[in-house]
């Protein structure tokens, strides 16, 4: 089974609907819920106020799949975020995207963790098999930035 956590950080001088529409401009489907951060831990001005988070199943990347298919970005999202971010043991990758980018639904993968935040995913699965479907379903292999082959979703979440 995937499971797929996203979340990001919202700061005091930022909009917090402007966060919710960034994600939600990227993620199919997804609820949201404000995580409020403890103030004795705070920062002033430099931290968060609260975190936005949500969670799902591999139907809440139907968007960004789409997406980074739109913009011709699957060579490069593999190689910055899911090569760089692929755990050691295969079963998770964790990876950062752009919120002002995503405000305007275009995926983009940040050299480094920016100022205010990135939207950071992180990605589950129960077997490599499964993370290896989820790859060749969300970022295939490609030929002059084309799929080589299209998989179903319904190919990543067979057991």
């Amino acid at each position: 089974m995937i499971h797929i956590k996203v979340s990001a950080a919202v700061y005091p001088t930022e909009d917090s609907e402007k966060v919710i529409k960034a994600i939600s401009s990227l993620f199919t489907d997804i609820k949201l819920e404000k995580e409020v951060i403890d103030t004795a831990e705070l920062e002033t001005g430099t931290s968060p106020s609260f975190f936005l988070s949500g969670e799902g199943g591999i139907d809440i990347l139907q968007t960004l799949h789409w997406l980074i298919r739109r913009e011709q970005i699957i060579d490069s999202v593999r190689n910055k975020a899911f090569s760089k971010g692929l755990s050691s043991d295969g079963l998770s990758v964790r990876f950062l995207l752009n919120k002002q980018a995503a405000f305007v639904g275009i995926p983009s993968v940040p050299a480094q963790e920016e100022p205010l935040g990135s939207i950071e995913v992180i990605i589950r699965a129960d077997s490599q098999e499964e993370m290896e479907r989820l790859f060749e379903w969300l970022l295939p292999l490609t030929e002059e930035g084309k799929p080589v082959v299209e998989v179903e979703m319904d190919y990543v979440e067979r057991d």
